[in-house]
């Protein structure tokens, strides 16, 4: 199997598996273009065959985390399962950053070709939000042929945005906005979400921009891709991108620290060796918003670098949640972010030495990195009932309240560890979220009213 493959709208390579091997090769045409950028950071500009591994990692990060949506999405491509290259084959001509991949004989009409776009009307956008929240795996419809893909676990689709109204782009058109549900075991996650960004913006830290739309009866968050820029005469434009366990060069599994995934101290050198030190610091910051608000999933795949020519640039934020919303009995059960500070990932845990630590890794000043914690666990928990209160709804107000408050109750402690530690002979014997759920379980005595932490 043969696929091409281009990267702003320029022939770039050649992707090719035969006998389990894949390999890739930039085109010297490309690699001598003023246009050259590479595919990923693991698989830099020259003219020797990346193989294997490296590759594999990229067109798989590409792909949904979901087994059901792959198996599904290789039967639509006429391929086995586990062909990864023959399902982005089939789904690659609008994926994340610039690149649209296409059989080799193919890359030159879907450059030529425009492209199509459907108009989508709330009934028809309704129908695949309902079609996600009773099948999680539904994220194409089968019947109709589609050529996008997108990564994650949590179901998604695209849909473009031209003069106010809302399309389904078809073949090389390009989407401009990110849909989703929502996941459903957790309470208002896609409102939580789209206020955890919204606050994030208000404090400073540059995320993707969301909208939380309702369509008919069906809520959810949309987001505004960040990989697409309108230029003067209103085109769009792909922006090359890639996350950041593509640019280790990492399967997706390996997402997660504890899992073999990268941590800050090689996150901040592949930055400081690619992007400077000013990334890094920005980097830093968003680490520490993360961890105040309680945010469990910011593990490396939900942070990008921009790729433009030879210039590399943090991506804005993306899929940044709380986790610090009550289950059905009122507990929290995300106590821990993704990860290590300084030896610590609990929240409200991180104290001091701590950040010391962080800050040694960042090869940033401790005082710079205390400013950061001490300012952002001030404006965060506020920022994000601002957002919340911008929302009607009684989830607007759970956010708004029982959430807000569970937030500022991290941001504060988080603070209160810069001078005073709660460690005793060096060892913590009560993390603060098994705080906060010991006080909710003593407050169930006196209370039948625990519902969502009510």
């Amino acid at each position: 199997m043969r696929t091409a493959f281009a990267l702003y709208g320029q022939r770039a390579g050649l992707i090719e598996r035969t006998g389990g091997r894949t390999t890739l090769q930039y085109v010297p045409e490309f690699l001598n273009s003023p246009l050259a950028t590479p595919l990923s950071l693991s698989m830099p500009l020259s003219p020797v065959t990346y193989a294997n591994r490296p590759v594999e990692s990229f067109l798989k990060g590409l792909l949904p985390d979901n087994a059901e949506v792959l198996r599904r999405w290789a039967r639509k491509a006429g391929v086995k399962e586990g062909n990864t290259l023959g399902i982005i084959q089939r789904f690659g001509l609008d994926v994340s950053g610039s690149v649209i991949f296409a059989p080799e004989d193919e890359l030159e009409d879907a450059l030529m070709a425009s492209g199509s776009q459907i108009p989508a009307s709330d009934a028809d956008i309704a129908a695949q939000l309902r079609r996600m929240r009773q099948d999680e795996a539904a994220w194409q419809n089968d019947d109709e042929d589609e050529h996008w893909s997108l990564a994650g676990a949590q179901s998604k689709f695209t849909l473009a945005r031209q003069n106010g109204q809302w399309m389904f782009a078809e073949g090389t058109n390009p989407s401009t906005h990110v849909v989703k549900p929502g996941i459903g075991r957790i309470r208002a996650q896609a409102l939580s979400e789209h206020v955890t960004m919204r606050a994030f913006a208000l404090s400073g830290i540059p995320v993707a921009e969301t909208q939380f739309l309702r369509f008919e009866d069906q809520e959810a968050i949309v987001v505004t891709r960040f990989d697409r820029r309108t230029d003067a005469g209103g085109n769009i434009i792909r922006v090359h991108q890639e996350d950041l366990i593509q640019a280790f060069g990492l399967d997706p599994s390996r997402k997660y620290e504890s899992d073999r995934g990268p941590g800050v101290d090689r996150i901040s050198t592949l930055l400081r060796n690619h992007a400077g030190q000013d990334v890094v610091e920005q980097f830093g910051k968003a680490v520490v918003a993360n961890q105040i608000v309680g945010a469990p999933d910011a593990h490396a795949k939900n942070y990008s670098v921009t790729l433009i020519g030879s210039s590399v640039g943090l991506a804005p934020l993306y899929d940044v949640a709380t986790g610090l919303i009550p289950n059905s009995s009122g507990r929290l059960q995300f106590p821990k972010g993704a990860m290590s500070i300084g030896g610590e990932r609990g929240f409200g845990d991180v104290e001091a030495s701590h950040w010391e630590k962080f800050a040694q890794i960042l090869q940033t000043p401790s005082s710079k990195v205390f400013d950061w914690v001490a300012e952002l666990s001030e404006t965060l928990p506020k920022n994000f009932q601002q957002a919340a209160s911008e929302i009607d709804g009684p989830d607007a107000e759970f956010l708004a309240g029982t959430v807000s408050e569970l937030i500022a109750r991290v941001a504060q402690q988080t603070k209160d560890g810069l001078a005073k530690s709660r460690r005793v002979g060096g060892r913590l014997h009560n993390p603060f979220i098994s705080l906060i759920n010991q006080q909710h379980d003593a407050n169930t005595h006196t209370s039948s009213d625990v519902s969502w932490g009510a």
